[in-house]
């Protein structure tokens, strides 16, 4: 099974409430504002990093946010190891093999289902 490592880490301050969604991949929105990403091929949401546990419980509150490392991010679908992962629409890491999706990074466990915390090598690149 595959560790975590922490890596680099930034404070940012939520356009929501990630209280109950930590582990899931965000990107930027506006100056030190992030939001979870929805869209897996682009439309200006080039993955981030991944929120952790230190989440906010509003909108503006600070959250921390994952942007080297091994991160814990939660599953969208099952995924094989060695997924290339991008997001679903909650933000969710999920496989793709669709050309042109923006990557968060690579699992290194498998994922069941949805909802499990899988690692991933955090690695962003746009599948080819």
């Amino acid at each position: 099974m595959a560790g975590y490592i922490k890596g680099i880490s930034a404070t940012f301050i939520s356009a929501a409430d990630y209280s109950a969604t930590p582990y899931r991949i965000v990107h930027v929105t506006g100056e030190d504002i992030v939001t979870r990403s929805t869209d897996a091929d682009g439309a200006g949401q080039w993955p981030l990093g991944v929120l952790t546990d230190e989440v906010g419980a509003a909108s503006g509150d600070a959250v921390t946010v994952q942007l080297s490392g091994i991160a814990k991010i939660e599953a969208g679908a099952a995924a094989a190891v060695g997924s290339s992962i991008t997001t679903d629409g909650s933000g969710r890491g999920i496989l793709t093999t669709t050309a042109g999706d923006f990557c968060i990074g690579i699992s290194l466990q498998a994922a069941g289902a949805a909802g499990d915390i899988i690692p991933v090598a955090l690695t962003s690149f746009v599948f080819a």
